[in-house]
């Protein structure tokens, strides 16, 4: 029997909560009522699922689990009515009060409105509380557990002077209060909501014994107006025998902290205000899966920080009620989407990793329209602009910002695995579905194109912005904004450009107009063959300097990019403050412009430019050289204020020259490279250093002050003192000589006569 109790409880259980989260129940005023008797359902349920485990029902339980039935059946009937009557006055609900701070009440409970049917109802449900405390009264205990409350604590927590935060079962009185109390109950909670927004600490309810005290002060703490507005509430019943430090330790429980064992007044006081006053919460790379709605009551709460919680799917709704909330960190989770409701938080001046929109179009997911309010940003990183409906003015009335991150979702390439999939297809029907396919994918292509540089023409970042990254830009040509002669104008103070993965776009903007650019990079530009003249935003007729302010240039994973000129005419300048140029996974680029020649470059580095088969004329180049993985690399000349040359797995040069200044140079030869070459890497394997190497260590041996070389174990012994190649590293200052695994050494140091090695061979070491 107690099977079928058990569901029918959950049930009734079930209804009751869904109710209370309607409309119909907030337009009765009988929220309160429903939510006490929601708590005591849910004490009784345990009961009876706790029953039904053990399978064992005496004849007192089964006179026990006859007259909950029967008050089962009795809230089932009251639902009815509920729903039935709260449907007729919802047109008349009362707007939510205004929103505050924080109070504290130290006595308190309930509230009952005029309404007749309030009345009414509210009776009937009180009457079904008052029958189901009573028939819990009848119901075995539940078994004692490390945990649990101390016994009474179950039912009427009230008198067991526990204190409670106001999001939980709100308590409940065991009589209606008189119209006196709600009288009064009239007036003071307006008054505690217009004083609260004056941060009042301490409202006192005056009067002799017996004059209904604590009664109206119940009804004040669950009246529905209280809770809405001050979202930390804390309920704590004095006694004679109540110490300060314990009294303290109450309200700091109901706050949702563990004061321990702590008993210092003033220590418990700064644990008090730290549980009001959180102003910093920071959850990164946490498994945190989901965000509690509660998170809302931390409504002095200024930073909040969830990077890298790549479990977190969802925000609550709440967030929306951190009105104080100034830095808000988002980057890095697995959100769907981003509640609306945060466009509302208008003090926000640091906001990353926004999602715009939701898959489904969910109606609750933040657009762009949702951000125009948001007028104090400094930082702002949008991601998945691709499902953004509108750009216009998202980014207006935004005069502080200074970092604008906006991004796409990235394309989904498939074009290496389609020509894969062609090399091995044979016959015309599998050739023509293939350039179906294609084709299906090109118009794809061109109508995400459309829509991308559509939203992105709408958002005009403001001319405040000084550094700004553009990611998975799906659009064909950049953004009108970028893209006019007024560029400068635009962007008055960008100073950091970051252009990442704009795959589709054919031509760079006229980047070479920004007069305070001091950094650029651009990343994986698939479509860009060649940068030319229209990259500089020079004309003929033009004095004006290119790239006025640039110190460091990026280029980076263009694997289509052959051809790269800087020509201007003698009477423009170009580059002239650039300090650092990184060239890395270039593998069709043929050369380095010729205008690089008067850059006051201090540090170059090339790394995977499969093509490129010489270095030469950079006479300002002064502090490092960083050549790695350029496999057509055959010469390198003319550097003539080079200090520092790095040289990784560049096995095909063979001439070296013009390095007057060489102090450092570092060699790298990885095993890999063994098995590529010919003749020169054939000898040198076998333990010579190649013709270069020995020619530049002959030629720079009055200025060459240190040598490192990291190779196969042969030729690191052949170094060792006494072998083929000693009398070239004794030439040099200092040398450091290590195996390919690490294991080996040399180290040698001329001046302090230091030679230290673990690499002889073994018939040595005997």
């Amino acid at each position: 029997m107690a099977v079928v109790l058990d569901s029918y409880v959950k049930r009734c259980a079930a209804a009751l909560e869904e109710f209370a989260g309607q409309e119909a129940c907030g337009a009765l005023g009988i929220r309160d009522n429903v939510r006490g008797l929601l708590g005591t359902l849910a004490r009784i349920d345990a009961v009876v699922s706790h029953e039904e485990r053990r399978r064992v029902l005496s004849s007192r339980v089964d006179a026990w689990v006859v007259l909950l039935k029967d008050v089962m059946y009795e809230v089932d009937d009251v639902l009815d009515v509920c729903a039935a009557e709260g449907a007729k006055i919802l047109a008349d609900d009362h707007p939510p009060a205004p929103k505050v701070r924080c109070a504290f009440m130290f006595s308190c409970f309930r509230y009952s409105g005029p309404q007749k049917f309030h009345h009414e109802i509210g009776f009937t449900i009180r009457d079904i509380d008052i029958r189901l405390r009573e028939i819990e009264d009848e119901m075995p205990p539940l078994p004692a557990a490390g945990a649990s409350p101390r016994p009474g604590a179950r039912r009427d927590w009230f008198n067991s002077e526990m204190s409670r935060s106001c999001h939980d079962d709100v308590v409940k009185p065991r009589s209606a209060v008189g119209t006196q109390v709600q009288k009064s109950l009239g007036g003071l909670v307006p008054r505690l909501l217009r004083e609260g927004k004056k941060k009042v600490d301490v409202f006192a309810i005056v009067g002799a014994v017996g004059i209904g005290k604590t009664t109206l002060a119940r009804e004040i703490f669950t009246d529905e107006r209280m809770t809405e507005n001050f979202p930390i509430c804390v309920w704590v019943k004095m006694s004679k025998d109540l110490s300060e430090a314990a009294f303290l330790k109450k309200i700091i429980a109901g706050a949702g902290v563990n004061a321990g064992d702590t008993e210092n007044k003033e220590e418990l006081l700064g644990l008090l205000s730290s549980a009001l006053s959180k102003r910093y919460l920071n959850l990164d790379g946490t498994q945190l899966s989901d965000l509690p709605s509660s998170v809302g009551f931390l409504v002095n709460l200024q930073t909040l920080s969830l990077e890298g919680c790549q479990r977190l799917q969802k925000l609550p709704w709440s967030i929306s009620e951190l009105q104080e909330l100034r830095c808000l960190c988002l980057e890095g989770t697995s959100l769907r989407y981003v509640p609306k409701g945060v466009g509302e938080l208008k003090h926000l001046n640091h906001l990353s990793g926004l999602i715009i929109g939701q898959d489904n179009n969910d109606p609750e997911g933040c657009d762009l329209i949702h951000l125009r309010a948001m007028s104090e940003l400094r930082y702002l990183q949008i991601e998945r602009l691709d499902r953004a409906t509108s750009g216009a003015s998202a980014l207006a009335n935004k005069p502080f910002l200074k970092v604008l991150h906006l991004s796409e979702q990235a394309a989904l390439i498939e074009e290496e695995e389609n020509e894969e999939e062609q090399e091995n297809q044979e016959g015309a029907e599998k050739e023509e579905k293939d350039k179906h396919e294609v084709k299906s994918a090109q118009w794809i292509r061109d109508d995400s194109a459309k829509v991308s540089e559509k939203i992105w023409n709408e958002l005009t970042p403001p001319n405040s912005v000084e550094k700004l990254v553009i990611k998975n830009y799906q659009g064909r040509k950049f953004p009108n904004w970028m893209a006019g002669p007024k560029l400068n104008t635009s962007f008055p103070a960008l100073a950091f450009l970051d252009l990442d993965n704009c795959m589709s776009c054919t031509t760079l903007p006229a980047l070479g107009r920004l007069k305070q650019l001091k950094s650029l990079e651009i990343s994986n530009a698939d479509s860009i063959v060649a940068i030319g003249s229209e990259f500089l935003g020079t004309t003929v007729i033009s004095q004006a300097i290119s790239f006025p302010k640039l110190e460091v240039l990026k280029l980076r994973n263009m694997k289509n990019l052959e051809d790269w000129s800087l020509s201007v005419e003698e009477s423009q300048t170009l580059l002239p403050c650039l300090k650092s140029l990184h060239i890395q996974f270039c593998p069709k680029l043929k050369a380095l412009p010729e205008g690089l020649k008067d850059a006051a470059l201090c540090d170059l580095h090339v790394e995977g430019a499969h093509c490129l088969t010489e270095i030469k004329d950079l006479p300002k180049l002064s502090d490092e050289l960083y050549l790695k993985d350029n496999r057509a690399l055959l010469r390198i000349s003319n550097l003539p204020a080079l200090k520092s040359l790095t040289i990784d797995d560049c096995a095909k040069l063979k001439h070296v020259s013009g390095l007057d200044m060489l102090q450092h140079l570092r060699l790298v030869f990885p095993p890999s490279t063994e098995t590529y070459y010919f003749e020169e890497l054939v000898i040198f394997w076998n333990i010579a250093f190649p013709r270069w190497l020995e020619l530049l260590i002959r030629l720079q041996a009055n200025g060459l002050r240190r040598f490192e070389l990291q190779c196969a174990l042969p030729l690191l012994r052949s170094c060792l003192e006494g072998g083929k190649n000693w009398h070239v590293v004794q030439q040099i200052p200092e040398v450091r000589i290590t195996s390919t695994d690490g294991k080996k050494y040399i180290r040698y140091n001329k001046a302090r006569r230091i030679y230290e090695t673990n690499a002889q061979c073994e018939e040595k070491s005997t």
